[in-house]
């Protein structure tokens, strides 16, 4: 297909692209498009479905517009899609649906080769594909439906607003045929910024740590951390309770002078599951979403780690002047991985 022919030269830097468009156009099935391509997806619909959950609401259409309203002018406009941001850090390249305002692509618009996207289709064909989806209300008619719409077309400030992202859209696409199709429109819209391109081996190995950081037990911050000497995986280790004791998630945080004292870190996990399995960690590089605090940086210079990459610069300044006194080599991935991170 000519479509995934296109998709195969590199790219040098990490993008982030933003879809808007009407209920039922496609807007995921476009997503799904850079998702074959290596790109991250995350859906802001279903942030305000898991949060409307979370508040026991059923997330119909009108509790979703109510509850996004709410939460833009309470947090912020951005405030979906700082969410986001969060929880992809260390995704290469991220595509973020469902974009309902214009302010919510304040944290991404200025990165490089960022693209918003806005997908339309006929009325009609829309509200069948709602229909079929189970994404509308029992018994909703094609008059409601449109009515609902009209509302998000211009809310007014702070709140959805599709006209004004259909206004600064780089390329609005007309939905009307096959998925196929809808693909090579996509295409064609965003060239050469959504080619795919290899991951670097530090990329691959932060990408490894991200993973790793999902078993984190402790949600004050979840860290992940991958020992690497010579391309190979000498051991991983994430934040949690001592091995039989219960885990933050479940009982709540051990708080001392303001930290939770309950976990071990990511880093010291890493060390402690080599040790045990009797690996020589002498000479390897540290791959870790966040950078190390004072007290793990000590351990990992005298276990002789060499080289410690690092998703996310975390608060100490005093590790960044000790690594260039004992010449160890930090390296700042952050900006490669996701361009700004969220406050």
């Amino acid at each position: 297909m000519q479509a995934d022919a296109a998709f195969a030269a590199r790219r040098e830097k990490a993008v982030i692209i933003a879809i808007a468009g009407t209920n039922g156009a496609g807007k995921d099935e476009a997503a799904r498009y850079f998702v074959e391509k290596g790109f991250a997806h995350y859906s802001l619909s279903d942030v305000l479905r898991d949060i409307a959950r979370s508040r026991k609401q059923e997330p119909t259409r009108e509790v979703l517009q109510e509850l996004g309203n709410m939460l833009r002018a309470e947090h912020g406009e951005a405030y979906l899609t700082k969410r986001v941001l969060k929880e992809a850090q260390g995704a290469l390249d991220v595509v973020i649906s469902s974009v309902r305002n214009l302010g919510e692509l304040e944290p991404v618009k200025n990165t490089d080769g960022f693209k918003l996207l806005f997908i339309d289709a006929p009325v009609k064909l829309r509200f069948e594909r709602a229909k079929s989806r189970g994404r509308i209300g029992e018994g909703l008619t094609l008059d409601e439906f449109t009515e609902l719409e009209r509302r998000e077309l211009d809310a007014g400030e702070g709140k959805q607003n599709l006209d004004e992202l259909r206004d600064a859209a780089d390329a609005v696409i007309v939905n009307d045929g096959s998925i196929e199709e809808l693909h090579e429109k996509v295409n064609r819209a965003v060239g050469d910024t959504g080619k795919r391109r290899r991951l670097s081996w530090d990329e691959y190995f932060m990408q490894i740590a991200r993973q790793v950081a999902t078993r984190s037990t402790c949600d004050r911050k979840r860290c992940g951390a991958v020992l690497v000497r010579d391309r190979v995986i000498l051991s991983t280790g994430y934040n949690g309770s001592i091995s039989g004791t219960p885990h933050c998630d479940d009982v709540g945080h051990m708080i001392d002078n303001g930290h939770c004292v309950r976990t071990i870190h990511a880093e010291m996990n890493a060390i402690a599951q080599a040790a045990k399995n009797g690996v020589n960690i002498n000479g390897a590089t540290l791959y870790v979403t966040a950078s190390p605090c004072w007290e793990c940086f000590k351990v990992l210079a005298n276990a002789g780690i060499r080289r410690i990459c690092f998703g996310e610069f975390y608060r100490n300044e005093r590790v960044l002047e000790a690594a260039k006194q004992i010449g160890m080599e930090m390296v700042d991935l952050s900006k490669a991985l996701n361009g700004p991170h969220p406050e």
